[in-house]
């Protein structure tokens, strides 16, 4: 029994041991992570001093280039994607039932307005045409012996050797020949008509399509496939979508002719045009909206369906502030660039604002002075206060690429 309660004492004792070991390795961990934090927040601020400190005397300066700050006429051009479309499009379609005897173009041909395209069979109408002018001729014949005979009893009928009855019914008898005569002369007219259709021209002056129907194939009038549809492409239409941002300033440019160039994707044809109208709603799901110019393209050179590169002249910004866009750096902070002391010979970095890009140039708002040199290249080797020595030479082409690439 003694034994007994003296194990349990023992384990009691051994238990209570047991915590307090555990107790006070916990607390060593967590003295050690904090002295780890505070260690570390001192290194790193240690780091972020010597980062953002100047460089110190006597480090090798480096070599840059420098652009003035400057003012120019800077055109204010907006550079957009556009549609060819054909200033008219016709799809040519037959407006009576017949069968097609000759074609009087070919494929891809240019057609002028009025010009014969398609001669259809005529056989039927020009019958239909004889007996009905031959039906007039009997109608005219009837329509004098109904005259003559409303006259005579007229007549009669005043001298009283006729009754009124027989008096109105050969009245009606004439007037009904009127109408019958009216009716012949109509269904004259429209067969001329029908025969006019035989003969297929074209409205417009345009380039023809491919040729869908050819000789000996029946037609019907307003067939869902047209016979050969047919552009207008001189002159011709270019659509695109403009950003609203630019909607006040193109308004504003609307009050005189708004120039419009167009350039294939290939870089290497330009053609000059004119804006011909806006839209009259903003796309709610885009934020832009639609705008089309006009382009007399008498070379030809712009084709329906074709993508092609639109710039828009909107205005030209007279004196503006500009510097060369390879000097302009993007931070956290927004946009910078490094003013050149070139007495002191060192570099000072100057946030600035930015008003557009134009020509690899930037029109600045704010942040540098007229007259004041900005560096062009050696930017990637420059921070503020850095040692420089200016060269007059160029910007290398490779950093510069480096540079519109960041």
């Amino acid at each position: 029994m003694r034994q007994y309660k003296k194990n349990i004492l023992d384990n009691k004792l051994t238990s209570k041991v047991m915590k307090n070991v555990t107790h006070e390795g916990r607390t060593r961990n967590i003295i050690f992570i904090i002295i780890a934090l505070v260690i570390g927040y001192w290194l790193y601020h240690l780091w972020s001093a010597g980062r953002n400190a100047p460089m110190v005397t006597g480090a090798a300066p480096v070599n840059v280039s420098v652009a003035p700050v400057a003012t120019e006429d800077l055109p204010n051009i907006v550079s957009l994607v556009g549609t060819v479309y054909a200033f008219e499009t016709v799809a040519i379609k037959s407006r009576i039932d017949s069968q097609v005897t000759k074609v009087h173009f070919m494929d891809g041909d240019t057609v002028t307005e009025g010009a014969v395209l398609f001669e259809l069979d005529d056989s039927i109408l020009k019958a239909q045409l004889n007996q009905n002018e031959a039906n007039l001729k009997r109608d005219e014949a009837q329509l004098e012996n109904a005259r003559t005979q409303n006259e005579r009893y007229k007549k009669l009928a005043a001298k009283g050797f006729a009754s009124n009855e027989k008096m109105q019914e050969a009245e009606a008898a004439y007037k009904t020949q009127i109408a019958a005569v009216n009716a012949t002369k109509a269904s004259i007219d429209s067969i001329k008509a029908q025969l006019d259709f035989t003969n297929i021209t074209a409205p417009i002056t345009g380039r023809a399509g491919t040729i869908n129907v050819t000789r000996g194939n029946n037609v019907k009038a307003n067939d869902t496939m047209p016979l050969v549809t047919i552009n207008r492409v001189k002159p011709i239409r270019v659509q695109f979508a403009i950003p609203q941002r630019y909607y006040d300033a193109l308004r504003e440019a609307q009050k005189s002719n708004v120039e419009v160039t167009a350039q294939r994707s290939d870089g290497q044809d330009i053609a000059i045009g004119k804006l011909e109208y806006i839209d009259n709603a903003i796309d709610s799901t885009t934020g832009s909206f639609n705008a089309r110019a006009v382009f007399e393209n008498e070379d030809e050179k712009l084709w329906p369906g074709m993508f092609v590169n639109v710039s828009i002249t909107l205005n030209i910004d007279n004196d503006a502030v500009v510097i060369p866009q390879v000097a302009v750096q993007n931070g956290q902070e927004g946009s910078f660039v490094f003013v050149i002391d070139e007495a002191a010979k060192k570099a000072i970095k100057r946030p600035i604002e930015i008003l557009r890009t134009q020509d690899n140039k930037a029109v600045i708002k704010s942040g540098v002075i007229l007259g004041e040199k900005v560096a062009v290249d050696g930017l990637l080797k420059l921070s503020d206060g850095a040692a420089v020595n200016v060269s007059d030479s160029s910007a290398p082409k490779e950093e510069k690429h480096l540079m519109n690439k960041k």
